[in-house]
C-alpha cells in the first residue's frame, strides 16, 4: 500500500545521488559522475510510460518518481492530480498548477508536500520542527548542491529552510489518507510511531502509554543496547549514557526502556506522566 513514512525514508536514503555523465551506471551513488542530466529517477520514470525527461533538470522527476517507488504510478498520478495523458510532473511549475487547480496548494509547510520554489525548483517536505525559539523545515531535493537557491547542482541534498522561505512559491499537499490514524506502525526496517498529523519523532525519547521509548535519526524504535548522549542515538558514537530497551521481538513492550531498582533488580520503566508523544 505504501505510506508516508516509508515515502520518506526512501527519499533520504536518496541523498547523495550524483547525477550521470552518459546513460550507465544509473543506479550507484557516485558512478559515472557528471553534468549531463542522466539519472534512475528519469529512466524509472519512462519505463512506466511517462515522461522521464532523460538528459534535463531532475529536480521535479525525482519526487514523482519518489512517489511512485512507494505508491506505485497509478496511485502516484493519483497523488499528483494528473493521469497518462495529462502528466507534467517533469515541470515544476506546470506541477504546481495541477495542485492549484485541484484546491491542493498553500503557503504552509506539511510532512510530504512537494514544495515549488519560484527560481524553478522543487522539493519534498521531509520534517518539521522547533529550535532555539524558531520552526523549521527539513526539505529533500534533487539536481542541487549544498546552496538554497541552487536548481541545478546535480546532487542530492536535504536542506533545512526557515518556516518562512521567501523563495517559496508554494507547498503541494498530497492527501496521505492512510496515515490519518496515529499509533504503532510497523514495516519492513522496524517499528516506528505515527503522530495524529501524519509526523514521527526521530533521534528523541518519547513517552508512549507511560513507558519510555528511543527512537534513531530515521525514526524508527530502538532495541537493545544504545548510547545517547543528549542529541545523538547511537551504539558505536563513543559518547552518553548507556541504555537498555527491550529487544523481545513483537512482545508487548519491545524497545520499552529499562532501569535498575533501588534494591539492584531490574525492571521496565512505567510512568505516570501523560503520553508526550
Amino acid at each position: 500500500m505504501g505510506s508516508l513514512k516509508g515515502l520518506i525514508s526512501k527519499g533520504v536514503e536518496e541523498e547523495g545521488y550524483i547525477e550521470k555523465e552518459t546513460n550507465a551506471q544509473l543506479d550507484s551513488k557516485t558512478a559515472n559522475k557528471g553534468s549531463n542530466n542522466y539519472t534512475k529517477y528519469s529512466r524509472d520514470v519512462n519505463s512506466w510510460g511517462l515522461m522521464g525527461c532523460q538528459g534535463q533538470p531532475w529536480c521535479c522527476t525525482m519526487q514523482f518518481a519518489l512517489e511512485g517507488y512507494e505508491y506505485g504510478k497509478d496511485v502516484a498520478l493519483q497523488h499528483w492530480n494528473m493521469a497518462p495523458s495529462t502528466y507534467v510532473g517533469y515541470n515544476c511549475f506546470a506541477t504546481y498548477n495541477a495542485f492549484k487547480a485541484a484546491g491542493k496548494v498553500g503557503m504552509t509547510p506539511q510532512l510530504g508536500a512537494v514544495v515549488i520554489f519560484d527560481f524553478s525548483h522543487a522539493g519534498r517536505v521531509i520534517r518539521i520542527y522547533s529550535q532555539n525559539g524558531q520552526k523549521w523545515w527539513d526539505c529533500l531535493e534533487g539536481n542541487t548542491s549544498s546552496n538554497l537557491s541552487e536548481r541545478n547542482g546535480g546532487q542530492v541534498k536535504i536542506k533545512t529552510r526557515p518556516w518562512n522561505d521567501a523563495t517559496v512559491k508554494g507547498f503541494c499537499y498530497i492527501d496521505y489518507d492512510e496515515d490519518d490514524k496515529p499509533g504503532w506502525i510497523k514495516d519492513q526496517k522496524g517499528y516506528w510511531y505515527r503522530r495524529l498529523d501524519g509526523s514521527y519523532p526521530a533521534n528523541r525519547w518519547c513517552i508512549i502509554n507511560h513507558h519510555y521509548y528511543l527512537f534513531n535519526r530515521d525514526g524508527y524504535m530502538v532495541t537493545g543496547w544504545h548510547r545517547w548522549d543528549g542529541k545523538v542515538c547511537d551504539p558505536d558514537d563513543g559518547y552518553g549514557d548507556w541504555y537498555f530497551l527491550d529487544s523481545t521481538k513483537d512482545g508487548p513492550l519491545e524497545g520499552a526502556c529499562w532501569h535498575t531498582k533501588d534494591n539492584g533488580a531490574q525492571e521496565i520503566w512505567l510512568i505516570d506522566e501523560n503520553d508526550n508523544i
